[in-house]
């Protein structure tokens, strides 16, 4: 027989114990599914960076208060506990073969005033999860690890989800099981929506040394691979990852070389110990414009392109759980009923960005080291501080396209590759598409 609760939530990361923390404190009876044993452990990759912070994305910002052990959400108006450690991330940089850069902030003015100037914060992101889980606990969630969803079915008035041998029924379900979402699949969702590429990152742990310029994530151009260097949460440790759009490349044997042979950026890694490893491999679609079906909300990242943010993610728990709690309130137990959440989506998520087209491609495919070594080295000044995609991606198209007259007056060669670029776009999006995994 199955299991009768208001609301039944499929995954445990950041939106789905957001949801759950939040649906319990409502007074609604709910289950949490999670296919892991132990929840809260981290196996995939992620830096732990709580952001935006004194700055806006999807119109939400975050602040950090370690004298009251609270991380808050002064634009949705609610804060979650958090008792750990953490450090200041004060945004991106960009580095070419040659060791050329460009910075997203200007570090010196930012640490005269770190709290106000910070763009981010790095946290323990499994005690985030402990906390929430706890959370979820004390407010009388039943929670159900190692339990793999397999069927999810709309009869009457009630959702059933499968999961193993067990049967969980509720009017509403809440979908928080990731960007490779199951349910989504399930529920045929991903059929109309474009597939761009499939995205692999592979990441190393490392400890031991210090690269004082990595305050943030700095993303490393060479002919070898695209690659990215953030720092941890203890002093001396950092991650080291490598990112491609083509299944087939040896992403270990990539990080071997950069880390260990790179004529430039193997210094930075010299003395440094593996400590460990991760991955992850994200099947690009484009983002959902109405993340609803059969009584089902699809929420943060599993209606989205990618990760959302580990703070947008727990807003979008906390918002999925209110427009479920004022459904059932109201009697209203379809789209209707959670239409705040819905419209909230469209308006800040969906209509902003929700049709910008996503171009998967390797730019080194296109470009050579001195190109790259002279593109980067044009940029005198930082950018605006930012650890927001959107705005780092918009800020690097204007960047360069105000310094187009001087690239076609200094490097024509360099400016026909880049006009080359558009030619051959389709082309690369293509290959892209036909390497990856739809998965639909």
């Amino acid at each position: 027989m199955a299991k009768k609760y208001d609301l039944v939530i499929v995954g445990g990361g950041p939106a789905g114990l957001s949801a759950a923390k939040f649906a319990g404190e409502n007074g609604l009876k709910t289950a949490l599914l999670d296919r892991k044993t132990d929840i809260t452990k981290i196996r995939r990759v992620d830096g732990g960076v709580l952001s935006p912070m004194n700055e806006y994305t999807f119109s939400q910002t975050t602040i950090y208060n370690p004298q009251l052990k609270k991380i808050c959400f002064p634009v949705s108006g609610f804060s979650i506990s958090y008792d750990g450690p953490h450090r200041n991330v004060y945004g991106f940089a960009i580095y070419s073969p040659g060791g050329k850069k460009f910075t997203f902030g200007d570090r010196v003015f930012q640490k005269q005033n770190p709290d106000k100037r910070r763009v981010g914060v790095t946290l323990d992101k499994e005690l985030i999860l402990k906390g929430l889980l706890s959370d979820a606990e004390q407010n009388g969630v039943d929670i159900f690890p190692n339990t793999n969803v397999t069927g999810i079915q709309k009869n009457g008035d009630l959702v059933t989800v499968t999961g193993g041998d067990e049967q969980f029924q509720a009017p509403f379900v809440i979908a928080a099981d990731g960007v490779n979402s199951r349910i989504s699949r399930i529920l045929g969702m991903n059929k109309e929506r474009k597939f761009f590429a499939t995205h692999n990152e592979m990441l190393w742990y490392i400890e031991g040394i210090d690269i004082p310029e990595i305050e943030g994530i700095g993303f490393v151009f060479t002919m070898d691979g695209s690659f990215f260097v953030s720092s941890g949460l203890h002093q001396g440790h950092y991650h080291v990852g490598v990112t491609t759009h083509r299944p087939s490349d040896d992403l270990n044997a990539k990080l071997e070389k950069f880390v260990y042979t790179d004529k430039v950026y193997s210094s930075w890694f010299k003395g440094a110990k593996k400590t460990g490893t991760g991955c992850c491999v994200v099947n690009m679609h484009a983002p959902m414009k109405e993340p609803f079906k059969d009584n089902v909300l699809i929420i943060s990242d599993a209606a989205w392109l990618m990760e959302v943010s580990n703070a947008i993610a727990i807003v979008c728990g906390w918002k999925a759980a209110n427009a479920v709690t004022l459904a059932l309130l109201d009697g209203k137990c379809n789209r209707d009923g959670i239409s705040s959440y819905l419209d909230w989506w469209q308006k800040y998520f969906y209509e902003p960005y929700g049709e910008m087209d996503f171009k998967p491609i390797e730019i080194q495919d296109f470009l050579d080291a001195d190109d790259l070594d002279y593109l980067v080295s044009l940029v005198k000044e930082p950018r605006i501080a930012t650890m927001d995609f959107y705005k780092l991606i918009g800020t690097i198209g204007q960047t360069y396209g105000e310094l187009f007259p001087t690239i076609q007056e200094e490097r024509p060669d360099v400016f026909a590759k880049l006009m080359g670029i558009l030619d051959k776009m389709e082309e690369a999006e293509a290959a892209a598409k036909k390497a990856g995994f739809p998965n639909k």
